[in-house]
């Protein structure tokens, strides 16, 4: 089956689309800036609050390689609801959590909920679009996971200043409610290949079966080298900035600020273009750009001085990479297999989380002791996420 035979419901607004999409990055970030405060209410320390994002990555991870599969057994539509009742009930419970294990607890269910409305709304951009695009629309659809985490974290802010950190998990609540009702309104089913008679085997079988296939391989590998990247600049190039370069702060969210906005141009420019030129040759584009930026990067390393401008400015360049590739592979890579969308998003968001968490933990531990490892580890993923590209190789037939 081909993009120009497959069958496919109508589209949803993107509007839908992104809600869902954001609903993940909100959670997660708009309770950084109230940590303190919950590690004095609950008396504990600031590590074991720290659990309540570092656990909810982990959840969102482990969902998706649920949630997914079951949308393709059951539908998109029922599974979304769902996963955002829950959402809504884990708000709910953090909200009053009496103690910090409770909160935790409550945490993981958010995560549960989030992350599988994350995963499904890329599944269902592939249920109703042709490959290049679903590449269009995962680039926009993008451009909002940016935003989102730039912005929660003041709005988090704000609403402690005025109301105490319980009242972020009400809003939250009230933000998956509207979520649900959107939804219930405008979201038909959408996946039409759905197989309501699939055992609990035959669901488990969707990753060996991904997992086998050489371009889902190399379109994931894609994806996850250049998302570790990312990552591993933002796990070390805060301590390069501050304690090796001996700049403040405000120096390095400055220029950070920039990088963003190079990341948000490279997914517009993949939701302008990937239609008219092709998915291919949008992850090529987006796979020499940053492995020319990571270049670029590693020979300002060797400068003395070695100034933000000499790491940031490369950076701008790989983030516009970045943006420009990860769309288009994640499109690709769902375009292996349209009848397991919902699995492959899954797997594509758990690995993706799962090698960007390792690749951000060994830059943590590298970069103290040696800053300019920072710039290696980074021009080592982008040689990865281009080598992936010969694993394309013989191009898959288009589906």
């Amino acid at each position: 089956m081909n993009d120009m035979t497959a069958l496919r419901a109508a589209a949803p607004p993107l509007f839908l689309l992104v809600t869902l999409s954001a609903i993940q990055p909100i959670a997660l970030n708009i309770i950084a800036p109230s940590t303190p405060a919950m590690a004095r209410e609950f008396s504990t320390d600031y590590a074991t609050v720290q659990l309540t994002l570092t656990i909810f990555l982990f959840a969102v991870a482990l969902s998706q390689l649920v949630t997914g599969p079951l949308s393709d057994r059951s539908g998109r539509r029922p599974v979304i609801l769902f996963s955002l009742g829950a959402f809504v009930a884990g708000c709910l419970a953090a909200a009053v959590a009496p103690t910090i294990e409770a909160l935790i607890a409550a945490r993981v269910v958010q995560a549960i909920g989030s992350g599988a409305a994350f995963a499904l709304a890329r599944a269902i951009i592939r249920d109703t679009s042709a490959r290049e695009e679903a590449a269009s629309r995962i680039g926009y659809m993008m451009v909002a996971m940016l935003v989102a985490p730039m912005l929660s974290p003041a709005l988090g802010s704000l609403i402690d200043g005025l109301a105490g950190w319980h009242a972020i998990f009400f809003v939250m609540a009230a933000l998956g409610a509207a979520a649900f009702a959107i939804v219930w309104r405008l979201l038909p089913e959408t996946n039409l290949m759905r197989d309501p008679d699939a055992s609990v085997a035959k669901l488990a079988s969707a990753f060996p079966l991904l997992l086998r296939s050489r371009a889902f391989l190399a379109y994931t590998l894609s994806t996850c080298a250049t998302s570790a990247q990312f990552f591993a600049f933002v796990a070390g190039a805060p301590h390069v900035v501050v304690e090796s370069m001996g700049r403040g702060p405000q120096v390095y969210a400055l220029w950070f600020m920039v990088v963003s906005l190079g990341y948000a141009a490279g997914n517009f420019a993949s939701g302008r273009y990937a239609g008219r030129i092709g998915t291919e040759r949008m992850i090529l584009i987006g796979g020499v750009t940053t492995l020319v930026g990571s270049a670029m990067q590693l020979l300002g390393a060797l400068a003395d001085p070695w100034t933000p401008a000499l790491l940031f400015i490369p950076a701008l360049v790989m983030a516009f990479g970045n943006g420009a590739t990860i769309p288009s592979a994640t499109a690709s890579a769902l375009s292996v297999r349209p009848d397991l969308a919902g699995a492959a998003s899954g797997l594509i968001g758990a690995l993706q989380l799962g090698s960007s968490a390792i690749i951000a933990y060994l830059t943590g531990h590298i970069v103290p002791s040696s800053p300019r490892g920072l710039v290696v580890i980074m021009f080592i993923a982008s040689v990865i996420g281009v080598l992936a590209l010969a694993l394309q190789r013989p191009r898959p037939t288009p589906v």
